[in-house]
């Protein structure tokens, strides 16, 4: 017991830091990660067309922040994995941020967890909006998939 309390006094300043940046990830899911649910479209997992595109000059920027907003969101995914937090669904949805080769795969892969289905729709359901619909093909079980 002693080892670890003569730890816990070598380590004070990390362990604030990571006291912080567990308590700001927590607000951060609650707040952000909701909104975001929210602001997608329910039927988003249908239908994986791109809305028309941006102005040229504001494509790259568009693309830029995206893309920087979407890392920040697997950042702390990652993060609220070891600590408390939503740490699945704050990763997943940097994900469907993101844009990279090989997104719609990686997409298809995780919305077949079943936990992540019901969480996004229970954030929905509490926020007034029509849950997510999911393609057929990705609520199956992978036997049924196959002849």
């Amino acid at each position: 017991m002693n080892m670890f309390l003569d730890m816990v006094r070598q380590y004070q300043e990390i362990l604030a830091l990571l006291t912080i940046v567990s308590a700001a990830g927590f607000v951060f899911g609650l707040l952000a990660v909701s909104r975001l649910v929210c602001w997608l479209p329910a039927n988003y997992f249908m239908d994986y067309g791109t809305p028309g595109p941006a102005p040229k000059l504001l494509r790259r920027r568009v693309r830029l922040v995206k893309n920087l907003a979407g890392l920040i969101l697997v950042f702390l995914g990652l993060v609220m994995l070891f600590v408390p937090g939503q740490g699945l669904l704050t990763l997943f949805l940097g994900i469907v941020v993101m844009d990279f080769p090989g997104k719609k795969k990686l997409i298809i892969w995780l919305i077949r967890m079943r936990q992540i289905q019901a969480s996004l729709n229970w954030i929905r359901k509490r926020k007034g909006r029509p849950p997510f619909v999911f393609p057929a093909r990705l609520t199956k079980s992978r036997k049924a998939d196959t002849p």
